[in-house]
């Protein structure tokens, strides 16, 4: 099923929304639709860019807007809130476009990032499969997010039923292909 969906201009007052036609998938379809994929499309991947990050204050409300640049012109991809807990964190990526904010858990966080000296965090490696989708893809994440992902965009695979999206423009600022260390034998 294909559905027509706007993207709302981030500077209405410059330039306006668009419209765009995306797949629409139930996330139970999406490993059939990964399959359905050249592998060539298909790579291990893993984050590198530093964050930002500080102590969220409980019940602090973090409003998160995923943007694109489509044409030199940036989009709204999606908007949600989420509320802070005792011990979260409210994560920036660094040198990001949009500055979106996020919300990780503690114990997430934790175990995802690690200090640097300029009080900067950097991700601990955790590859993840990333898939080039060919054309716009929309559904639903595990945790109840709309998701669109734009034709050259990446679906991340997080478990056998759990996706989100990273836009073409966030990868190349954000991530890299995972090559695995081999050890030296001495």
């Amino acid at each position: 099923m294909k559905e027509k969906i706007v993207l709302k201009s981030v500077n209405p007052e410059e330039y306006g929304d668009i419209e765009v036609e995306c797949r629409v998938l139930e996330r139970a379809d999406i490993p059939a639709y990964i399959d359905t994929i050249p592998d060539t499309e298909k790579f291990m991947g893993v984050k590198v860019a530093p964050v930002a990050a500080r102590l969220a204050t409980p019940g602090e409300v973090i409003h998160t807007t995923l943007t694109t640049e489509i044409g030199g012109r940036l989009y709204m991809l999606s908007e949600e809130s989420n509320t802070a807990r005792e011990g979260d964190y409210v994560v920036t990526n660094v040198g990001s476009t949009s500055n979106e904010q996020y919300i990780v858990r503690g114990e997430k966080f934790a175990k995802t990032y690690e200090a640097n000296a300029d009080g900067t965090f950097t991700p601990v490696p955790d590859p993840r499969m990333l898939t080039r989708v060919p054309e716009n893809i929309m559904f639903t994440t595990s945790w109840g997010a709309p998701a669109i992902c734009l034709a050259g965009s990446y679906l991340v695979t997080y478990g056998p039923t759990s996706f989100n999206t990273l836009e073409k423009d966030a990868y190349a600022k954000t991530y890299k292909p995972y090559v695995p260390t081999v050890p030296q034998k001495s």
